[in-house]
């Protein structure tokens, strides 16, 4: 009798790309996507607040730095020292920093408008039967709002901002 040594059957275990196609595909419906969004602008919310609270430590440790730090987010690079030659004004990083605080001001938006939902589910038991219904509301007005507010925000950056549309055109004649 020969004694042959097979290996059990193994289990087909898909890729790690098919496994989180699969967990996106998940029909929760509405409340999957709404308790999604929820967490992920509180996420961004708690990044903001992170970098804020950095920022505003600046002002009391070094003044200058934090006035650096400030022209930063308008898009100028000032006070390098000259053999570095990255001082000046980049309208990229002032249009980074406008998209990134009008996802700020989303994020904000969309956090209260279903925080409220969610406190209406939590305290008036009939309102989980309309939990669709309510998060179309706040889709609506999180647009509604959003639109003019987008606006607003992203407006100003058709020009270079006035002190440095000055330095623009003094240096070109």
């Amino acid at each position: 009798m020969s004694t042959s040594t097979s290996r059990p059957p193994q289990v087909y275990r898909r890729g790690t790309w098919a496994r989180i196609t699969e967990g996106l595909r998940y029909g929760g419906g509405i409340g999957q996507w709404s308790w999604l969004l929820h967490r992920v602008t509180g996420l961004g919310i708690l990044v903001f607040l992170i970098i804020h609270i950095i920022d505003t430590f600046l002002v009391v440790a070094y003044p200058e730095l934090y006035d650096h730090t400030v022209a930063i987010y308008g898009g100028s690079i000032t006070g390098l020292p000259t053999s570095w030659s990255m001082n000046g004004y980049y309208w990229p990083l002032r249009w980074a920093f406008r998209i990134g605080e009008l996802g700020l001001i989303a994020c904000v938006l969309f956090h209260s408008l279903n925080g409220v939902r969610v406190v209406m589910v939590d305290f008036w038991p009939r309102a989980s039967l309309h939990q669709r219904v309510m998060f179309n509301w706040v889709l609506g007005i999180f647009v509604a709002i959003m639109i003019p507010v987008s606006i607003w925000v992203l407006l100003p950056l058709r020009h270079a901002p006035e002190m440095h549309s000055r330095v623009i055109t003094s240096a070109s004649m």
